[in-house]
């Protein structure tokens, strides 16, 4: 790793990880793992357990929509600790698909599709303590 890396941001990521059919987890890290310029510790629901070292540790949750029907409880828990440890969401839509439940929705910080760079956007704008104005990859629907 070159002095350059060294000095960059490592973000910590918890990420859904579970009953899985589809296989959205592995396809997430497909994508985010392309982006060179982007570090991060990885946290899933399955290899860790969810203690409260862990969400003080963490700087976004990261929600794969695709998962959320065989996983709804897992869902329930996180975004549940997400507000007592203030740790911002980010969403990520069903592989090919635009529908998202607006419940989710609304409870996520930020919502965005499979772009990599979307995805590592919003994860910096979280972190930073801005609000997500937009998906970068979704149209407007207004």
């Amino acid at each position: 790793m070159s002095e350059e890396n060294d000095e960059k941001r490592v973000y910590k990521l918890l990420i859904t990880k579970g009953n899985d059919p589809d296989d959205q987890y592995g396809f997430y890290k497909e994508r985010i793992d392309s982006q060179n310029d982007f570090s991060y510790i990885e946290y899933n629901t399955e290899d860790d357990d969810l203690t409260d070292e862990i969400f003080n540790e963490i700087d976004v949750i990261v929600l794969l929509f695709g998962l959320y029907h065989n996983n709804q409880e897992l869902f329930d828990e996180l975004i549940n600790k997400s507000r007592e440890f203030d740790v911002p969401i980010l969403l990520i839509r069903f592989f090919g698909m635009e529908f998202i439940l607006k419940e989710l929705e609304e409870k996520a910080d930020a919502v965005v599709g499979w772009n990599p760079h979307c995805i590592v956007d919003a994860i910096e704008t979280l972190v930073d303590g801005q609000d997500w104005v937009k998906p970068c990859d979704v149209a407007d629907d207004d």
